[in-house]
């Protein structure tokens, strides 16, 4: 894993293999080529370490000289990536959401299964009517699509 940096926008990312050992090397906001970060910018001699001032020194020196360089995305990058993140986050909250909401759905005590209904009054009076006591549907209230059981 090392520092790559953009040279359109100056977004300063850090690279991993994935456990192909195939690493992108695009820049997740404006999807151009990252290059890695020259080890005079380094921290400590580490290529995955570097200084906030030597992350500036970065940018004025190899980004805005590169002829890549955009000035709009340079200066909306950060705010362009808050709003991303905070939709992804609201996305992943939307998720869980339905999650718990189908979590708290009743279950076929058989089988598992959420594809129920509810047996309604109707039909255990006629089923008790027919059978009886021997009724099956008495003290039930679902009926399981899937595996045919009452509970």
């Amino acid at each position: 894993m090392a520092l790559h940096y953009c040279k359109k926008c100056g977004r300063v990312v850090e690279i991993k293999p994935d456990k192909t050992g195939y690493k992108d090397d695009t820049c997740d906001y404006c999807k151009s080529k990252v290059y890695p970060v020259p080890e005079k910018y380094w921290l400590d001699g580490l290529d995955f370490l570097i200084t906030n001032e030597q992350e500036e020194l970065l940018r004025e020196e190899l980004v805005k000289t590169a002829p890549e360089f955009d000035e709009y995305l340079f200066n909306h990058r950060d705010n362009d990536l808050q709003q991303r993140w905070a939709k992804t986050e609201a996305a992943l909250e939307h998720g869980k959401a339905i999650l718990e909401d189908k979590s708290k759905s009743p279950k076929c005590t058989y089988c598992g299964s959420t594809n129920i209904r509810k047996i309604g009054l109707l039909n255990r009076a006629i089923s008790t009517e027919f059978w009886g006591l021997g009724s099956k549907k008495i003290g039930k209230q679902f009926h399981c699509n899937h595996c045919g059981a009452d509970f």
